[in-house]
């Protein structure tokens, strides 16, 4: 009866894991997360990222041939999770289940230029501003190595998210007096473009045309997401 005291003694004085998430890097964000023991079976973990403000040309079907000619953004994250194990360990290893909620500020600038299908010409800078509100389950199985080093697989991560937010485009053209003959050709184009979104989205942007710039609202905007990776860590 000592000995298995002492085993399970042992065994719950692991109840702590910092873990660095490498599959947000794509995403312009440096992820820490924390995982925190209630008990032998649940958890709850806290993740933050936060943004590394990158260029993306090149990536997402974004390349130098298309009208956007440079782009750069970063992602701040928060997300709070409830981890069950199943499995008969008393440490935080093993298969689990993980319903969460995460949060995402996404922030960018981007350039464009091009000629629109009257042979005018256009060119402005974007500022982006998006929000994000998300509500996913994932499955993962975690691994101590010596107790210590946690590998953390996730997988099987299914969400659905809330975008909102703007993107405001103001022409570049040395020539002001150019600029409403600007305005007009980059709101064709930027219209054009959600056109061949699908309907699902591009019905909750709207596109609206000031003196200076082109705006494009999101209105609670429905997509679904899928979440996959894995993690690295120490346990205390």
């Amino acid at each position: 009866m000592g000995s298995a005291q002492v085993v399970e003694s042992n065994e719950h004085s692991v109840k702590n894991v910092v873990k660095f998430l490498p599959a947000t890097l794509p995403f312009n964000s440096v992820s820490f997360e924390y995982e925190r023991m209630l008990n032998p079976k649940n958890a709850l973990t806290l993740q933050i990222g936060f943004p590394r403000q990158q260029s993306v040309i090149g990536k997402y079907g974004i390349t130098g041939n298309s009208d956007v000619k440079t782009a750069e953004f970063g992602t701040t994250i928060l997300r709070a999770a409830y981890r069950h194990y199943t499995g008969k360990k008393r440490l935080p290893k093993g298969f689990y289940i993980e319903p969460y909620l995460k949060y995402q500020h996404i922030k960018g600038d981007a350039t464009i230029e091009g000629v629109d299908d009257q042979d005018i010409p256009y060119a402005g800078s974007s500022e982006i501003k998006l929000n994000t509100i998300n509500m996913g389950c994932q499955f993962g199985v975690q691994f101590l190595i010596a107790k210590r080093v946690s590998l953390d697989l996730y997988f099987l991560g299914l969400e659905g998210g809330i975008l909102s937010g703007h993107v405001d485009t103001t022409p570049t053209s040395s020539n002001t007096a150019y600029d409403p003959i600007i305005l007009s050709v980059i709101k064709g184009v930027i219209e054009q473009k959600i056109a061949d979104l699908p309907s699902s989205i591009g019905k909750r942007l709207t596109v609206t045309q000031t003196q200076s710039q082109v705006n494009v609202k999101a209105s609670s905007t429905p997509y679904p997401w899928i979440r996959g990776g894995f993690s690295i860590g120490f346990a205390f």
